[in-house]
Formats: structure tokens, C-alpha cells, sequence
């Protein structure tokens, strides 16, 4: 259980020893949990106010909407030998990422291997090494978590969505453009009932595409009968799209088209809210980590926005109003939020870059930790808003958000003013991108130097 009112259970598949059974310091041998988690939410209760078609997802016979997604544990075989934390890391579109960058391993969906360890930074200090499936998009393939969430049937609605070839010869893309991300059913493959248009630059005219040039439809290929070579199918499709003459690189397409039956993205946050919760406040013998003193976080690039956005949304309060992270690691997120908790939202898009998805809704008021005021509007808001259950933040960005994120947003300790106990932010500006295997060898230095700056109002002290 998770609270009054929402529920977890999970089914551990695999249990075998990490790394080998190698010996971490004083903590010891690690082993693995790989699972499903299952989880059932009252839609009508506070703890999932604000989440997007909630209120018309389908539910059981008690009421309760379930769903459940992958998840992988990496603790102490001796849960009193290890430091009582909780490091969860937030997989970046599905994938394992936080062995690499913490401990200069190797890139791993399935971390087993005393290779995969790295060099063992997280293991020696006893963390507790927590994942779980929150994008509910995802689709299975090369070692993803997926989380299975429920749709919203009957319901339709825009979907707009980019496309940007980088090479010739590309006739076919899944509506999402990207083949790991589920798409949203278009209600018609009439593509008179759609919208095709390219453009060169964001800024251009859109230039429309005749509906006879395009076609919602995929390509299947095979081998030929009776020596007559490959052979290729067109075949209607209504979560893909085909321009036989093929998208012409470095433009710009957008496609605007009816979509049906959505997924409950925001089901995500709430995923991640009661398993956390699960972990450190129920029976430590039934979530198998012994005693959880504190939970931290860790998100890098789309998985930082994804924690900004928990935070601002009020997550970080299980369904009892307790606190799931004390302290959280967005690393460059820029000044964005998430795609998530949106109708037909595609939450493996990027959050907006120089040229390309500038619909993206992530770079939305509020930026800032503290409060601020937008200039537009007139409104006050902020990341950081309950202190009772905020936690406490370290924001790495590094230049590339500066130019490409919209970092500057995030206003400067200047510009904020005070709120009750509020929580502390520290920025910082690392590398954004780092190789595995540093620690070792020639190439043992730091990659780029650290320049932080305390971001509190300045009448706040430290917690």
C-alpha cells in the first residue's frame, strides 16, 4: 500500500546477485530485483487532482484505475550494511542511466555484470538503486521500462506533430516520428481530413503538401516469389504516415491530424509518487530494502524536466501527505517542465530546440524554483511552492541550455523573493555530456570545470 487511497503490489521475476557477487567495501555484495509493479488510484480523491482524463479512465469494480510498468532494484544483499537511501533514477525515455554517469560504467538496459558496476561509486556508499517505468508512451524493444497505462476511449482531439529527415530516402515515419513511442490513432486515413505543410526554417510559411502526395499508411517489405526480387506492401495504417516520392532532408514537416483514445499520461507522476512511497514507508520486509531513512533523484536532460515537472504538479506528496524525494538532481533540463500530463501529449519529444519542436509545451511559466512574476501575464508562480514536502534541489546545466534550453529563464537569487521556508536550490555547470570509463587511466581528469551559485532568496537561510 501507498497511502489511503492508492495501492501498489509488485511481483519480483528475477532476483540474482550483481556484479558477480563482488565484495563493496563494508557494504558488500549487491543483488538485483527486476519486477512489475501494479497500481490501482481512487481518480476521485486530491492526490490525482490535476491529473489529465482521470476522471474518464476506465476503472474496476472498486472504482480504481490500475496500471502497472517495469521496474529494477539494485540494493545491498544486506539491506543493514548499506546507507538507508534510495537513488532513483529517472530513465531517460526508458532507458538505465544513471550507472554511467555516477559510475562511469558502461551504457546498460540490463546492468549484471561486474563491468556494469563501474567503478562501484554508488555500491561503496551504500545507495539503494531504484527504477521504475513512468512514460507510459514507450514502446518494448532494446531493454526499455514500459509502463502500461490506460487509454481514454471515444475521445479525440488534435495531434500535431514534427518531422525533420536527415537523410534520403525516407518514405515512412510512425505518426510519433520516433518508432520507440506509441502513436495516437487518427480517427480517419483520409488525408483530405488532415494537414501536411513543410517548411525550411520555424519561422517560415508553411507550405502545404497535396493530399494525394501522402498517404496514412506503412511499407512492409519481403522477399520475392518466383524470382521476382524483394517485394514491398503499402498498407493503411492509422499510426503512420508515407510520402511515396519520400521526405526531402532538412525540412521541416508538420503533421495535423484527429487522434483518438489517449493515453493517461499523468499516470507517470503517479507511478513514481506511490513506488517511492511504497519503498520507504511501508514494511521494509515487504518492499525488501530494509529501513529507507531519505529518497533522492536523479534525472538527466528529458527525465530532469520530467522532475521539475513532479515537483511543480505537488507529487513529492504521497496520498498521506508525506514527503517521496527529500532531495532531487535535475541535470540539464534547461528551464523547461514536461510534455506529460497533456491530452495526445508525446512525451519522448525534446523540449524544444533551436529549429525544431518549438510546439513543445516544456519551456512554460513557471521557470524559476522561487517565486517570480511573469512579465506577460502578470502571474506569480513557482517550482518550488509547499514547503512542508518540497525538496531540496542541485540543477546542473551546462552552456548547450543556455543556448538551446531557454537556462536563462531561470531568473537569478536577484529577482526572487521570499516564501516561507523555502526550499534550496544550488546551480551548477558540469560537462552535459560525459564518456564512461573516465575514473581510469590517461583521460582520469575532469571533463569541464564547475561554477555554482546558490539560487535562495537571499533572506533564506540553508536547510
Amino acid at each position: 500500500m501507498a497511502g489511503t487511497t492508492n495501492r501498489v503490489e509488485f511481483s519480483v521475476a528475477e532476483r540474482f546477485p550483481f556484479a558477480d557477487g563482488h565484495e563493496f567495501g563494508a557494504v558488500g555484495a549487491y543483488e538485483r530485483l527486476v519486477g512489475r509493479a501494479h497500481f490501482a488510484v481512487d481518480p476521485h480523491v486530491p492526490a490525482q487532482k490535476g491529473i489529465t482524463d482521470i476522471d474518464q479512465a476506465p476503472v474496476d469494480a472498486m472504482g480504481l484505475v490500475r496500471f502497472a510498468g517495469d521496474f529494477s532494484i539494485l540494493k545491498p544483499v544486506d539491506p543493514e550494511r548499506g546507507n538507508r537511501r534510495i537513488f532513483f533514477d529517472y530513465g531517460n525515455r526508458g532507458n538505465k542511466r544513471i550507472l554511467q554517469f555516477f559510475n562511469d560504467a558502461p551504457a546498460s538496459n540490463d546492468p549484471r555484470t561486474f563491468e556494469h558496476a563501474g567503478n562501484g561509486f554508488l555500491m561503496r556508499r551504500g545507495y539503494a538503486i531504484v527504477w521504475l517505468a513512468w512514460q507510459g508512451d514507450l514502446l518494448p524493444g532494446n531493454g526499455r521500462m514500459v509502463l502500461d497505462l490506460p487509454t481514454v476511449p471515444a475521445v479525440t482531439g488534435p495531434v500535431r506533430v514534427e518531422y525533420i529527415p536527415d537523410r534520403r530516402g525516407i518514405t515512412t515515419y510512425p505518426l510519433s516520428g520516433h518508432a520507440s513511442t506509441r502513436s495516437h490513432p487518427a480517427v480517419s486515413l483520409d488525408p483530405r481530413e488532415a494537414r501536411l505543410t513543410r517548411r525550411r526554417y520555424p519561422d517560415d510559411p508553411r507550405i502545404p503538401l497535396p493530399p494525394e502526395s501522402w498517404r496514412f499508411a506503412r511499407v512492409e517489405r519481403g522477399a520475392g516469389l518466383d524470382n521476382q526480387g524483394a517485394e514491398q506492401a503499402i498498407i493503411p495504417s492509422d499510426t503512420h504516415i508515407h510520402i511515396p516520392a519520400g521526405f526531402e532532408p532538412g525540412w521541416i514537416y508538420e503533421l495535423v491530424y484527429t487522434g483518438r483514445d489517449p493515453l493517461v499520461l499523468g499516470l507517470g507522476h503517479a507511478a513514481v509518487r506511490d513506488f517511492v512511497s511504497f519503498l520507504r514507508y511501508s514494511d521494509p520486509d515487504a518492499a525488501r530494502l530494509g529501513t529507507i531513512d531519505k529518497a533522492y533523484a536523479w534525472g538527466r536532460s528529458q527525465t530532469g524536466r520530467c522532475i521539475r515537472d513532479f515537483v511543480y504538479r505537488g507529487f513529492n506528496a504521497d496520498a498521506s501527505g508525506r514527503k517521496v524525494f527529500d532531495g532531487v538532481l535535475p541535470h540539464v533540463a534547461g528551464a523547461g517542465r514536461k510534455w506529460l500530463n497533456h491530452r495526445f501529449a508525446n512525451a519522448v519529444v525534446s523540449g524544444g530546440q533551436q529549429y525544431e519542436d518549438h510546439f513543445n509545451p516544456a519551456d512554460t511559466f513557471p521557470f524559476s524554483y522561487a517565486e517570480t512574476t511573469d512579465h506577460l501575464t502578470g502571474r506569480r508562480d513557482a517550482i518550488l511552492k509547499r514547503p512542508e514536502t518540497d525538496p531540496l534541489v542541485i540543477h546542473t546545466q551546462t552552456a548547450t541550455e543556455y543556448c538551446g534550453a531557454a537556462r536563462s529563464c531561470i531568473p537569478t537569487p536577484a529577482a526572487m523573493t521570499c516564501r516561507s521556508r523555502p526550499a534550496c536550490a544550488f546551480i551548477s555547470g558540469p560537462a552535459r555530456s560525459i564518456s564512461p570509463t573516465r575514473s581510469r587511466g590517461r583521460w582520469s581528469a575532469a571533463s569541464a570545470k564547475i561554477f555554482s551559485i546558490p539560487l535562495r532568496p537571499r533572506c533564506c537561510s540553508a536547510r
